[in-house]
C-alpha cells in the first residue's frame, strides 16, 4: 500500500501530465513543501512540445532542440515578482518600522501628480487598491518616460483604496518607492536582503548576463518582438520600461527549489535555518484581509488571500499566494504548513484568450494536496 505521501505525488504527476497531454503547458516543475517541511520536486514535460496535436513529432519547428525539464530550469515568473521579491521587502520594512503603510506616497515620490495625491498611501500600493483601470500592456509602445509620466498623472475616478483593481501600475510604483527610500536598485536590494541570504541562486532580473539561454524555458513567440522570448522580460510594459532598469511589476527569473526556499521561510514566520530574514511577526501580514472595508475584497499586504480560483476549495482562510501570466504560482496554507511552487510555460509558444485552464490546473493541484 501507498504512503500518503507516495499517493500524493502519484495524484500531482498524474494531473500535471494530463496538462500537456491537454496543452496547458508543455512542461512544468512542481514543488511540494509537507507539513513536516519537507520538500518534493517534480520536473515534469518538456521545454517544448514533444508531440503535435497529431502526435507527430514537430521536427524543431519551433526550438533548435527540445529538453526535458529538471529542478533547475529557470523560469520567467511574471506578476510573482509583485510579492517575491517587491511585496516582501515592502513587508520588512513595515515590520521594522521604516515603512508606514499609511504614509502618503507623494513623500517619497513628489512627482506623484494624480488627483487624490494626498490620500494615496503605501498601502494602496500593496493591496492594489487604486483606480488605475487600465492595461499597462497598452502602453507598451510609448517610452519609458512616457509610461511614467502616465502612471504618475493618472486621474482616478474612484477614490483610493475603495476598490481593488489588480494590476502592474501600483507595483510599479511600490519598486520605485522601495528605490527612493533605500538609495539601491531593486536587483540589489533583493538580493542583499532576499536572494544571498537565503541562498536563491538561480533568482533575479536579467537572467542571460548570467545563465546560457538554454537553461531558460522559452515563454513564447512575440508578434510585437517578432522572436522567441527566452531570458527575456515576457511582460511587454516592463520590457518598454527597461531602459528605466528593473520594476516592481515583472522581470524576476526564478526556479522551483529558489522560490521554495521563499515560501518556507514565511511559513516559518521569517526564521530560515536559524537566521531571522524577515522580522517575526510577517506571517500576521500575511495571512490578514487588508481591505476589509472593500466589499467582495479580500488581499494582504503584497500577496493575495483566500482566493479559491487559483488556491482551490479546500484552501484556508489564511491561504496566501500569487500567480504569473506565464504560468507561475506559489499557494501556501500556514494553518497546515503546506504549501505548492508551480512553474511552467502556459503562454508557449503563443498565449490563450484566456487564462481559465491554468487557473483550473492550479486550483486542481491545490486541493490535491490540501485536501488530501
Amino acid at each position: 500500500m501507498k504512503s500518503s505521501k507516495e499517493a500524493l505525488l502519484v495524484s500531482v504527476r498524474a494531473r500535471c501530465e494530463q496538462a500537456i497531454v491537454e496543452r496547458v503547458f508543455s512542461g512544468c516543475v512542481l514543488g511540494l513543501i509537507l507539513p513536516n517541511s519537507s520538500v518534493e520536486i517534480l520536473a515534469i514535460g518538456h521545454n517544448d512540445y514533444v508531440i503535435s496535436k497529431a502526435h507527430e513529432p514537430l521536427r524543431g519547428e519551433t526550438l533548435e532542440s527540445v529538453r526535458p525539464l529538471n529542478q533547475s530550469s529557470i523560469f520567467d515568473i511574471a506578476s510573482v515578482t509583485k510579492s517575491v521579491p517587491v511585496g516582501t521587502l515592502a513587508l520588512k520594512r513595515i515590520l521594522a518600522g521604516t515603512l508606514d503603510p499609511q504614509a502618503p506616497v507623494m513623500n517619497l515620490l513628489p512627482e506623484l501628480h494624480t488627483n487624490y495625491r494626498e490620500q494615496v498611501r503605501v498601502c494602496h500600493l500593496l493591496t492594489h487598491s487604486l483606480d488605475y483601470r487600465f492595461p499597462m500592456s497598452s502602453l507598451k509602445n510609448l517610452s519609458a518616460e512616457m509610461i511614467l509620466q502616465k502612471i504618475l498623472t493618472h486621474q482616478f475616478t474612484a477614490e483610493p483604496g475603495t476598490l481593488f483593481n489588480y494590476g502592474n501600475a501600483a507595483s510599479l510604483l511600490l519598486g520605485l518607492l522601495l528605490e527612493r527610500s533605500t538609495g539601491e536598485t531593486l536587483p540589489s536590494l533583493a538580493e542583499k536582503e532576499l536572494f544571498t541570504p537565503l541562498g536563491m541562486t538561480r533568482t533575479g532580473w536579467n537572467p542571460l548576463a548570467r545563465f546560457d539561454s538554454q537553461e531558460i524555458v522559452p515563454t513564447e513567440f512575440c508578434a510585437w518582438r517578432n522572436r522567441i522570448i527566452r531570458g527575456e522580460v515576457h511582460d511587454e510594459s516592463a520590457y518598454a520600461l527597461q531602459s528605466h532598469g528593473a520594476v516592481g511589476s515583472a522581470g524576476v527569473f526564478s526556479t522551483v527549489p529558489d522560490l521554495c526556499c521563499v515560501v518556507q521561510m514565511l511559513l516559518q514566520n521569517g526564521e530560515w535555518m536559524g537566521s531571522q530574514i524577515l522580522p517575526f511577526g510577517v506571517l500576521d501580514l500575511l495571512t490578514q484581509n487588508a481591505l476589509q472595508d472593500v466589499p467582495g475584497a479580500s488581499t494582504a499586504l503584497g500577496w493575495e488571500l483566500c482566493n479559491r480560483r487559483f488556491m482551490g476549495s479546500a484552501c484556508s482562510p489564511k491561504t496566501f499566494g500569487k500567480t504569473g501570466f506565464t504560468g507561475s504560482c506559489i499557494i501556501a496554507d500556514p494553518e497546515r504548513n503546506s504549501a505548492l511552487v508551480l512553474l511552467s510555460n502556459f503562454t508557449w509558444p503563443k498565449r490563450e484568450a484566456s487564462v481559465e485552464r491554468i487557473y483550473q490546473v492550479r486550483a486542481a493541484l491545490a486541493d490535491l494536496l490540501f485536501a488530501g
